[in-house]
């Protein structure tokens, strides 16, 4: 079972809108400190210190704060759009306009699970949309009504259809008893600020309580919205067109002007050439804008674009398509046409990727402006992004996509002509130009990360020039992270723990288990004798041991290359090693 946690501490008009009035002026994030100040001097201070920060619970549980920390309650806050519309609203007394932000709220905000103002609750659960949708149902509901209901659905496991009909029951025997574990919930402040609001209302009966329905002039204008409120969050993503809820029109996005410059780009290169980092330098590193996911023999076409999954609503079993990361972020770009949105799919040739593609691969053909020249018909991928079944899908003009290869993969799924005839090539060249450890040593040794690399990759497109695609078994220069080549003094330091010891020693390995073990087993896996002293050395074991000082003869400094061959180790040595090759 989750955890429902709803706002306990304020439902005081004039508190709320003190909260709501100094985070409007601030208009920007403000530290918690000057907000407690700030409202102390509005409200008085002569409450307990806690309860100035939990007043501003019930703003942020509608949407109308947020934090800059979900999970700290000292976090920075600032008021939303939508809490900014509500408190001009409240000044200027603008009755329709109070309602209308508060039936955006109901419609767009989670409540029972990552709300800014409840963070800790974790529910399926949306209260304030059960409160009314069980009101309209019954006529009217009680608080302590909806306290038997918020129990019996979270704590319980019960559905909606059957405590309803519990509720008739009592109703007409006149026995509802809470037990403990419910009356947790009968101090329900959001319903309380909801009556307070006029959004909701009290009709003058108190048999059993008082009779909370909803405001008639509120279901006058909203009723069939009102209806359609989710009482769990998990139904909230459902797929009907968006809606401008001024204007009560549909946004059609076809016709609103967006970005453009979309494209489908394929970067390859050697593994470590800086792959992934050029995405994030020069495409894109806003995650908010990303789907990043990995090609696998594993991965297929209904984990790439959706498939159809059971739903459990109200006890009963349903089937629904349940969209994957390519139509989740189709979705996102459709309906924000003002941003570019990037698909990311890392080693898109270690799965079959024009299979996973499936019918979607047409959608690759693009136009100048970058959206697709050809639409597909696919029902469920058009039901989730236009609400439309019948509408022809294509990738608009504000979605790249860019996928990352190691050349050395390429056996791995072939990529045929058609497939990459549709991406624009971009190979990442293997290069230290501007690289942040290039000049750092490996360990205690005098040798550079870039001279190791340069000596290297100059021995793999030299001696194995036989070799088929031999230069794509060169060693990428971001093929180790600067943490592998730092060396760890405390390895050899009998002062200090074992245990501490040990650790740093383990630090130490990395440099050769990751690229003394990929010299060996890969690239060198046939012609070991071009760079190893194979005839001292016989097995990765030696090597590695030797390298890291753990054979009988303990090798420290350059002394650690000594596995290498002479003139090998003489380049690493070499005053002038550059472009390739060596001198």
């Amino acid at each position: 079972m989750g955890k429902i946690v709803m706002p306990k501490n304020s439902a005081l008009l004039n508190e709320i809108e003190s909260v709501l009035q100094i985070y409007y002026e601030a208009d920007g994030w403000l530290s918690n400190d000057i907000y407690k100040a700030r409202l102390k001097d509005m409200i008085g201070d002569d409450q307990y210190s806690s309860s100035y920060t939990k007043k501003a619970q019930i703003t942020s549980y509608f949407g109308f704060t947020e934090w800059e920390d979900i999970n700290n309650t000292q976090s920075m806050r600032r008021i939303t759009d939508s809490g900014k519309e509500m408190y001009i609203a409240i000044k200027s007394e603008d009755t329709d306009k109070i309602q209308s932000v508060l039936m955006n709220a109901l419609e767009t905000t989670k409540f029972g699970r990552n709300n800014f103002g409840c963070p800790e609750s974790n529910s399926d659960v949306e209260p304030p949309a059960l409160f009314i949708r069980a009101s309209m149902d019954l006529g009217y509901l009680t608080y302590k009504e909806f306290a038997y209901l918020l129990w019996k659905l979270e704590d319980i496991g019960g559905n909606y259809t059957d405590s309803l009909s519990e509720l008739k029951q009592f109703r007409s025997s006149g026995s509802l008893t809470l037990g403990e574990e419910a009356n947790k919930y009968v101090d329900c402040k959001p319903i309380m600020i909801l009556v307070r609001w006029g959004f909701l209302a009290e009709n003058g009966d108190t048999t059993g309580g008082k009779h909370i329905v909803v405001a008639p002039e509120v279901l006058h204008k909203y009723e069939s919205r009102l209806r359609n409120l989710k009482i769990y969050n998990i139904d909230m993503d459902y797929d009907e067109p968006i809606i401008d809820n001024d204007k009560k029109e549909i946004i059609d996005f076809d016709k609103i002007e967006r970005v453009g410059g979309g494209t489908n780009t394929l970067l390859y290169g050697v593994p470590g050439s800086g792959k992934s980092w050029t995405i994030d330098k020069e495409y894109c590193d806003d995650e908010s804008r990303m789907e990043r996911l990995v090609f696998h023999p594993d991965y297929t076409y209904s984990d790439f674009i959706g498939q159809i999954l059971p739903n459990v609503s109200d006890g009963i079993v349903s089937y629904k398509f349940t969209e994957g990361p390519f139509t989740s972020l189709l979705k996102k770009a459709y309906t924000h046409p003002d941003k570019m949105f990037f698909l990311v799919i890392e080693e898109i040739n270690r799965g079959n990727a024009p299979a996973i593609f499936g019918e979607v691969f047409q959608l690759l053909d693009r136009n100048e402006e970058g959206t697709s020249e050809y639409g597909i018909s696919n029902v469920d991928i058009a039901r989730i992004v236009y609400g439309n079944t019948n509408h022809k899908v294509r990738i608009p003009s504000n979605m790249s996509i860019i996928g990352t290869m190691n050349t050395s993969d390429q056996n791995v799924f072939t990529l045929d002509t058609a497939f990459q005839r549709r991406w624009n090539m971009r190979m990442i060249e293997n290069t230290f130009e501007g690289h942040d450890y290039a000049t750092a040593t490996i360990l205690d040794t005098d040798v550079t990360w870039q001279r190791f690399c340069e000596v290297i990759n100059n021995e793999i497109v030299t001696k194995n020039i036989r070799m088929t695609s031999s230069e794509d078994k060169r060693l990428g220069t971001y093929f180790v992270r600067a943490a592998d080549l730092e060396y760890h003094e405390e390895a050899d330091n009998l002062d200090l723990p074992e245990r501490e010891r040990i650790s740093a020693k383990l630090l130490n390995y990395r440099f050769a288990e990751k690229v003394l073990k990929y010299l060996w087993d890969d690239a060198f896996k046939f012609s070991r004798e071009d760079i190893f002293k194979n005839t001292i050395y016989k097995s990765l074991e030696e090597v590695v041991n030797h390298f890291n000082s753990r054979s009988s003869a303990k090798a420290v400094g350059n002394a650690r290359l000594d596995v290498f061959k002479e003139e090998v180790i003489d380049a690493f040595l070499a005053q002038d090693v550059s472009n390739n090759t060596v001198e």
